[in-house]
């Protein structure tokens, strides 16, 4: 950057980060709850979470559950999941999509997309819509996660805005990194102190290190969440670009194509499509070299007819559930694609890592703790940026309005001496 001038950098940063400010505060503030969504999320809404069964009482068959729960969402919707991963103490929660009208053959519409059901019994324990936007509170971590990840906004316009200051984002992490660097040698002696605060220096000092440091010091995890953000919000017209000029990526995942019409009737039922997935499972494990843990549970896409069946196994990442995939034709059972969390292709792995990272996935309650602090870290300096921005400005309107006065005093002491010289 030497070439562009170090106060066309000061520049970029200041406008960059004044663009940043308020997204950059919210996204944080909302990410630091995200970091315990399932117990904010149980804490709020006990009655979705906790069956109203005894612990001790018998779990369903996992596919006689999937036909209670359908029987009670027809014939307006359906459920597309068989969950594998039942637990005692816990509802199971399904997805419900609609079903289309058999006179008009249009989609019925439902207020809600996802169901909490008692696995002792197969009763539903509330319903929920995802998306809802509303204060009450089950659908309040709902709503933190669609500000954080798109404003809450409709469409696809939210994820694009918080794409693009992502993006920024990304960019300003080596603006920023650069500012601190010395103008004058010795380098490293000189660049030391920008690591410290100086906290007895006046507030405007305090605040500029605070600002300064705080980015130094977290510098590494500020590019990995940016970059990150940029992969959840614009992963193919940017993330998948870039990373794949150094990464091979497996894409098979999202390969399969949609089709013309949704698949109402698989050529495979539930426990056909179970047996395909676990023989599609065992070849990949076998190839791969990891073992299967788990049952997570299997999904169907009618889009575009595949069964997605999950596991959690020796590749997994998190220790909790599973991401081990494979996708089977919903008509044949031939394997259609495969998601491996690691052990696979290097770009696949490097993203699942990052998207770990950036969800508090791993390294269990202290790094989700971690993860809560920095999203307040996060917020701390895009303030302190904007208390810096504010204050220079008005320094700089002081200055300028003195120096108009200034000027204004010369001409009319100018003005003066010229009229006692004509007298």
């Amino acid at each position: 950057m030497r070439w562009i001038g170090r106060a066309h950098v000061v520049v970029l940063h200041r406008y960059l980060g004044l663009v940043m400010a308020l997204f950059l505060v919210i996204a944080s503030l909302t990410g630091s709850l995200l970091a315990f969504n399932d117990e904010l999320d149980t804490w709020l809404a006990p009655q979705l979470f906790l069956p109203q069964s005894p612990t001790s009482a018998p779990l369903l068959d996992r596919f006689v559950l999937r036909e209670k729960v359908e029987q009670q969402v027809a014939p307006q919707g359906r459920v597309d999941a068989v969950l594998f991963d039942l637990r005692a103490g816990a509802t199971a929660r399904f997805p419900v999509a609609p079903n289309p009208d058999p006179k008009t053959g249009k989609f019925h519409v439902l207020d809600y997309d996802e169901v909490f059901v008692d696995p002792h019994t197969g009763q539903i324990q509330g319903r929920r819509a995802s998306t809802a936007i509303s204060l009450r509170a089950e659908q309040l971590m709902p709503l933190v996660f669609l500000v954080h990840h798109s404003l809450a906004l409709p469409g696809i316009w939210g994820t694009l805005l918080l794409g693009v200051v992502s993006l920024l984002w990304t960019l300003d992490c080596f603006v920023s990194a650069y500012l601190t660097l010395p103008k004058i040698r010795p380098w490293m002696p000189k660049w030391k102190t920008a690591w410290l605060v100086k906290w007895h220096a006046g507030m405007y000092r305090a605040t500029l290190d605070l600002h300064r440091a705080g980015g130094l010091w977290l510098w590494a995890m500020l590019l990995l969440f940016a970059w990150s953000s940029v992969m959840f919000n614009l992963r193919d017209p940017v993330f998948r670009p870039v990373m794949g000029i150094v990464f091979p990526f497996n894409d098979s995942w999202r390969s399969v194509p949609l089709r013309a019409n949704p698949v109402l009737s698989p050529g495979l039922d539930w426990h056909a499509a179970h047996d395909a997935a676990q023989i599609a499972m065992r070849e990949m494990s076998e190839t791969v070299g990891f073992t299967m843990n788990v049952e997570e549970l299997m999904a169907l896409d009618r889009r575009r007819g595949v069964y997605a069946y999950m596991v959690r196994s020796s590749v997994d990442l998190r220790s909790d559930a599973g991401n081990t995939a494979v996708l089977i034709d919903a008509d044949t059972g031939k394997p259609r694609g495969h998601w491996l969390p690691t052990g696979g292709a290097s770009g696949n792995t490097v993203s699942n890592w990052m998207g770990a990272l950036h969800m508090a996935q791993v390294f269990g309650l202290p790094y989700r703790i971690f993860v809560a602090l920095l999203g307040l870290a996060v917020a701390t300096l895009s303030v302190t940026g904007v208390m810096i921005w504010w204050k220079k400005r008005r320094a700089r309107t002081h200055g300028k309005a003195k120096a108009a006065i200034q000027t204004t005093k010369q001409r009319t002491s100018g003005q003066h001496g010229d009229t006692s010289q004509a007298m």
